[in-house]
This record gives structure tokens, sequence and C-alpha cells, in this order.
């Protein structure tokens, strides 16, 4: 594992390059107070190279070869947990960012282990809310509003 890990963020390291690249090369905006095109590809590719540095580091430290063997619970809660996501993808749309974030994410506290309604549901507003704050006021990215469509701004 060690050595695919290695593979892993070399090859990840290089395409985020490559995107970097390709990134430097967008048009400038010249409107006021908002960001460029190549605002959100340069915080993918931030991104990217801090997770693949932390992944050569971390496997670098590694001191031998270890092979996961996920159990049976493990492989089902990760295909249940893609199963929620493909059904937040297809009822986004529909239900709207809010309404469909808020369950989403409470599923996936219950699903990796939260157990208490109070952390469940204020963690489920907190989450909810500061995403759509950060992305709507802080980005100005329009976000689906759904059936909330009269209620949300």
């Amino acid at each position: 594992m060690r050595r695919k890990n290695i593979i892993a963020a070399l090859v990840l390291i290089v395409f985020a390059a490559g995107y970097g690249v390709l990134t430097a090369g967008l048009p400038l905006r010249t409107l006021p107070n908002t960001p460029d095109p190549s605002f959100f590809p340069w915080i993918n590719m931030a991104i990217i190279l801090i997770l693949c540095f932390c992944l050569l580091f971390h496997s670098l430290r590694q001191p031998k070869e270890t092979t996961p063997n996920p159990d049976a619970e493990e492989r089902n809660r990760i295909i249940t947990a893609m199963g929620i996501f493909i059904v937040y993808l297809a009822t986004l749309p529909t239900l709207g960012f809010i309404m469909a974030t808020a369950p989403f994410f409470a599923a996936m506290m219950v699903l990796f282990g939260e157990r208490r309604p109070v952390y469940v549901g204020t963690g489920t507003i907190a989450v909810t809310a500061a995403l759509y704050l950060l992305f709507r006021h802080g980005f100005g990215v329009f976000l689906p509003r759904g059936l909330l469509a009269g209620f949300v701004a």
C-alpha cells in the first residue's frame, strides 16, 4: 500500500501542476468585487497539492507495507455512503441546496457513528448554514433554491 500511495501522490502532483498551468491561461475579469474565472481552479489546485503532499509525507513515514482488509461492515458503510451521496446529487436541483443538504449531513453523521440527536441536529443546521453563507454571500455562487425559491434570496 505504501508504494501505491507514493505513486498516486506523485501522479496527482503532476496532474495538479498541469492543472495549474492550464489555470494560469484563463482570462482576467475586470468587474469590481468579483473573483476571476481562475479563482476556484486555483483553490482546487492548492487543495489537491496540499492533500497530495500530506499523502506523500505520510506514505514515506510508514515503516512497512500494510495491506488494509476492510471488513464487511466497513464495506457496507462505504457503499451506503455512496448511495446517500448519489441520492443527494439527484435531489439537489429539485429540493434545493438547503433542503437537500440538511438531511444529507444528518444521514452521514448517523452513518459514521454520531448517535446524539442534539449533535446531529445542531451539526446539520450549522454546517448547512455555514456552507450556504460561504458560497452564496462569500463567493457569490448561486445555489439551487428548489422548494424554497420564494423564501430564500
